[in-house]
């Protein structure tokens, strides 16, 4: 049987990965991170996945060039939030962990988003998380998120260099949005009992000069709980490494994604990963099939059966995936 490498791709920057902290330290915590490591390995499929990642969001407010939105957006609008409460009921009924409010859209234009995260919670959903491009924080906005009960956010800055910035999140102001993510950080520590846990993302899109990157480090070290340096891809049609000499693929690749996670796009349909913005494997739909029923359905077990056979490159949307690639020993190095 093939081994399943659980390990992460966009790796936390050494000295920046605080503990989630004791709110995080709950049983319930505990073995839902035990489940995302070992169900891959074991190949265990629960009734529902551990994480559902609804991409419920289509409009956003920037155009930044390296999304894949460019080349491709699935909807123009949102789903509509009774929608989303029955998926979140059909997910809850047999025990949801997690639910990742994202997609390509930017997810804080959903006029119910607080509405959403509350309605998350109080279905005992462990690990509710949310990426943003950080436009909407400011003070009134971030203390109605940190009151809805939000776990995690993920705001994706990319620069700490004001020209820079703009050059890539084109719409956003830089002094506004580095303002609002301070706001945040600051009225967090100021209530000690606040949950949220904030990470900032920042995709190195030059591989071979890190200024970049160690100015964005150095900015937001010490600020905020976590820094991520995501992979710069190449998004025009399918999602591939821009920098891809400087990684070598493994032949034994076996996805972990399909034992964890459900992505749900804004018209029901349900696809195979994150990745699949263009509907290349569809699975299901939400609105003529329960979440339970996608996720233990025929057609991905399929798929799952045949990563773990080593037939990843068989399955044309997966033969060049980004995951299935390590950067060179030379290069980590570096």
């Amino acid at each position: 049987m093939i081994n399943v490498n659980t390990r992460n791709i966009s790796p936390e920057v050494a000295g920046t990965d605080k503990q989630l902290g004791l709110v995080f330290n709950d049983k319930k915590w505990i073995e839902y991170r035990r489940k995302w490591d070992e169900n891959p390995k074991q190949g265990i499929v629960e009734k529902v996945p551990l994480q559902i990642d609804l991409f419920a969001v289509d409009i956003c407010n920037l155009k930044c060039p390296m999304c894949p939105r460019q080349a491709f957006i699935p909807g123009k609008g949102y789903m509509d939030t009774k929608s989303i409460k029955r998926i979140l009921d059909q997910g809850a009924e047999h025990g949801l962990c997690a639910f990742n409010f994202s997609g390509l859209g930017e997810p804080t234009l959903h006029p119910d988003v607080l509405e959403i995260i509350r309605y998350a919670k109080e279905k005992g959903v462990v690990d509710v998380n949310m990426h943003t491009n950080g436009t909407r924080l400011g003070a009134e906005f971030n203390k109605k998120l940190l009151e809805s009960g939000l776990d995690r956010l993920i705001v994706s800055l990319d620069s700490a260099d004001k020209q820079r910035y703009e050059s890539i999140r084109i719409g956003a102001s830089f002094e506004k949005v580095y303002a609002g993510v301070e706001d945040l950080i600051k009225q967090r520590n100021d209530h000690k009992s606040a949950r949220l846990h904030i990470k900032a993302n920042f995709i190195e899109m030059d591989e071979k000069d890190d200024t970049e990157k160690n100015k964005f480090i150095t900015y937001w070290k010490g600020k905020v709980d976590r820094i991520a340096v995501l992979r710069y891809l190449d998004c025009k049609d399918v999602e591939r490494l821009f920098w891809k000499e400087n990684y070598v693929q493994d032949n034994d690749f076996c996805c972990p994604e399909l034992w964890r996670r459900l992505i749900i796009l804004s018209d029901g349909t349900a696809t195979l990963c994150p990745r699949d913005m263009q509907k290349h494997h569809i699975i299901g739909n939400v609105n003529d099939k329960t979440i339970s029923e996608i996720w233990t359905g025929e057609k991905i077990q399929k798929i799952r059966d045949m990563h773990r056979k080593g037939c990843f490159k068989e399955l044309g949307f997966c033969a060049d995936c980004p995951d299935s690639y390590d950067k060179k020993k030379d290069e980590q190095k570096k």
